[in-house]
């Protein structure tokens, strides 16, 4: 089985929760699979940075959920399209942890986090600078100091219930953040048992079972080094048609990791063994063309 790839940008994943997260409000494409079926859900991010990102998505996702992400940052012109897992979730918020990012995209991101946390320190110093400015020298004039008390003690109690605002949106915040740095530390202590295939299947007999195919992603990489060439992959197919285990057999390595994140979201309908569906071992070709 061949799956022919041209020309394209590679995105993909992979990062631990180190690194400092921004506000960001954009539109969010999410596929979630579930069943063998794709399940396309829209959502908008609410924070982002190297390692992960917040969202807020229109449907439930599952702590441990794997989902494909789509989005542009401001400024850019290329989309992220990056595999994550759902590590916090709590009503329609969830966590998200990029898996396997490559380079180009863990760039993209920097780039980005960045310049938007230089414009946040200047955006607190200007701030500074202004308040400095345009707070007012207490007058010496005592003819007007009776007049200027009510007017003071409305000033003040402003503030504080401004203040009072600012310091609850704030702790609400700093305990959602804290909650999912919690949950997005951990590495998952268990682990999936995996069935051990029953037969092999040829390539030719397995592909006219295909019932959801994604294509690779070409790297960029790649792409700017003139690598192309065919992937071979020795893949186990579960009982309810889901691809459970990739391995690596041979082809070129630069293009390895971006045809075993494609297969991994093959489905195939189940292959049956004396009547039962079965798990299997068969192989796949993935080929990568350079475009002419």
């Amino acid at each position: 089985m061949s799956v022919g790839v041209t020309q394209a940008f590679s995105q993909g994943t992979a990062s631990e929760r180190r690194v400092p997260r921004y506000r960001l409000t954009v539109p969010l494409d999410l596929t979630v699979l579930r069943s063998g079926i794709p399940d396309h859900l829209p959502g908008r991010t609410v924070e982002i940075g190297e390692g992960g990102m917040g969202v807020v998505a229109a449907s439930q996702l599952l702590v441990g959920e794997a989902v494909r992400v789509e989005f542009l940052v401001p400024h850019m012109k290329l989309p992220v399209r990056a595999t994550a897992v759902v590590r916090y979730q709590r009503e329609l918020y969830f966590g998200l942890q990029f898996l396997r990012l490559p380079v180009e995209q863990q760039s993209l991101i920097r780039y980005w986090t960045r310049c938007e946390g230089d414009m946040q320190l200047a955006a607190q110093a200007g701030a500074s600078l202004r308040e400095a400015v345009a707070k007012p020298n207490p007058s010496p004039d005592l003819e007007n100091s009776e007049n200027s008390k009510p007017r003071f003690h409305i000033r003040r109690t402003v503030a504080f219930a401004v203040s009072i605002t600012v310091v609850a949106a704030a702790l609400g915040w700093w305990r959602w953040r804290q909650g999912w740095m919690e949950l997005e530390a951990q590495v998952p202590a268990k682990e999936t048992v995996v069935a051990q295939p029953q037969l092999k299947v040829p390539a030719q007999a397995m592909e006219r079972g295909i019932i959801h195919e994604v294509m690779p992603e070409y790297p960029e990489s790649a792409q700017q080094a003139g690598v192309q060439g065919t992937v071979v992959l020795d893949i186990v197919v579960g009982g309810e048609g889901t691809v459970t285990q990739v391995k690596f057999v041979s082809g070129p390595e630069a293009l390895s990791q971006a045809a075993m994140d494609a297969v991994r979201w093959w489905r195939y309908e189940p292959y049956f063994i004396n009547g039962q569906p079965a798990t299997v071992e068969t192989t796949v070709a993935v080929g990568f063309r350079l475009a002419k």
